[in-house]
């Protein structure tokens, strides 16, 4: 990727996103090679099973991957020592930010979307909304009117919007209790990974900080 349309992308991001950015950028850290790291050598938050998927794009129209950034043919850990900065604020615009639409949830929900997309991919991200909106639903049953309860296939789509436009209207909820019900759902996704699978299990302290922190401005 030329030096020049990369920096075209990043000066189009919204002040809103690069705030969202430099939060996750803080908690990610740099370059880290942990063998019990699932998705692989990280930096930034990027995991190299993620750039060998996601980094096969060819803006610049060279025929090499822009993400093949020592241009030897292939994506690999190198690829992820040499990322920078700007690297992952482009790549987690394009596959998280901008696919759920986060500018246009309601702070802070939207920050805390795009923390667990880059942390648990999008559809995880989606699907815990919904399960957030949903506990709310549960717990004011019998206040009229109130939306059936969602399907929680990660599509968030009019139907969810419809329920957290609903669930912002109900008296004693709102976003406060939104994102309070995110953290909560966040906190269970990290805890069923270390029940699925307990090599994880060095890694729950850290998750369980993560998910109280979210939405924190």
């Amino acid at each position: 990727m030329e030096q020049g349309q990369s920096d075209i992308v990043v000066q189009a991001f919204s002040e809103r996103y690069a705030r969202a950015y430099k939060r996750v950028h803080d908690i990610e850290g740099g370059f880290v090679n942990d063998p019990k790291d699932r998705g692989g050598a990280t930096k930034y938050g990027v995991s190299l099973r993620f750039l060998v998927h996601e980094g096969q794009i060819d803006i610049d129209g060279d025929g090499i991957a822009d993400f093949d950034l020592d241009m030897d043919g292939d994506i690999d850990i190198d690829d992820i020592r040499a990322l920078t900065p700007a690297d992952a604020r482009y790549l987690f615009h394009r596959c998280f930010w901008w696919p759920l639409k986060c500018d246009t949830w309601a702070a802070p929900i939207g920050e805390a979307l795009f923390d667990q997309a880059v942390n648990g991919g999008l559809v995880a991200a989606a699907k815990m909304l919904q399960r957030s909106i949903n506990s709310i639903l549960v717990k004011r049953k019998g206040y009229n009117p109130i939306p059936d309860l969602l399907t929680v296939d990660g599509d968030l789509g009019d139907k969810t919007r419809s329920a957290f436009d609903s669930v912002l209207r109900l008296p004693g909820e709102g976003i406060a209790s939104l994102i309070q019900s995110y953290r909560a759902v966040a906190a269970d996704r990290y805890q069923a990974i270390v029940r699925r699978d307990p090599t994880q299990k060095r890694f729950l302290t850290g998750w369980l900080s993560r998910a109280n922190n979210l939405g924190r401005l």
